[in-house]
């Protein structure tokens, strides 16, 4: 049996949020631009993109941990994605809403793998040294942008809310060596880098 997150909201805005690693002090920031071009998953470093088919809207998410390949997490879920994931920092994982930080808790409880999962803060930890095969599943979805339509045609639906549910599997497929903290780096040495030569005051 997986280990099950809470069940959290995302906001979404633009038709995607994003499951990602938590930053942390000492390792360099993976900043890569993401191709929203697609309505597949998109993994870059250090986050998964996932598209609703909903411009702004609230959904519901829920991460997973473990399990058996393929296992289908209950009535009603389709199988929108499967994408290759490696850690990057520390593996600690949530999901996003587009613009406004980390997702918060989702006003009822989600039903996946035979459980009832209670509202909360949606975050697992991934092991660092191991690789891992990703599952996006989703509940509401193939209608979502019919029923959006047609509940609120015209008006300021951003907090809408109900349409879509996620759930994030992942399943460890491999070992990789983990990153390591970056380098402690001094103002001058980055000043140096960014600017192509250090201050005035330490030339």
């Amino acid at each position: 049996m997986p280990h099950i997150s809470p069940a959290g909201a995302v906001n979404i805005e633009y038709s995607h949020f994003s499951i990602g690693e938590l930053w942390e002090p000492g390792f360099e920031r993976r900043d890569v631009r993401p191709d929203f071009q697609t309505s597949e998953a998109v993994v870059v470093p250090g986050r998964i993109i996932v598209r609703s088919r909903v411009q702004e809207h609230t959904a519901r998410v829920v991460l997973a941990l473990g399990g058996q390949h393929g296992q289908v997490p209950g009535a009603g879920w389709e199988l929108l994605a499967s994408v290759a994931y490696q850690p990057v920092y520390t593996g600690r994982v949530a999901a996003f809403d587009t613009t406004n930080g980390q997702a918060r808790s989702a006003g009822e409880a989600v039903r996946v793998f035979g459980q009832q999962v209670d509202p909360g803060e949606p975050t697992i930890e991934l092991d660092p040294s191991r690789t891992y095969d990703v599952q996006v599943w989703a509940q509401g979805r193939s209608d979502s942008r019919e029923r959006f339509d047609a509940a609120a045609p015209g008006a300021d639906t951003e907090g809408f809310s109900g349409l879509e549910t996620y759930l994030i599997v992942f399943t460890p497929s491999g070992t990789q060596e983990p990153l390591p903290p970056a380098v402690p780096e001094s103002r001058r040495d980055r000043l140096a880098r960014t600017h192509g030569k250090p201050p005035l005051n330490s030339r």
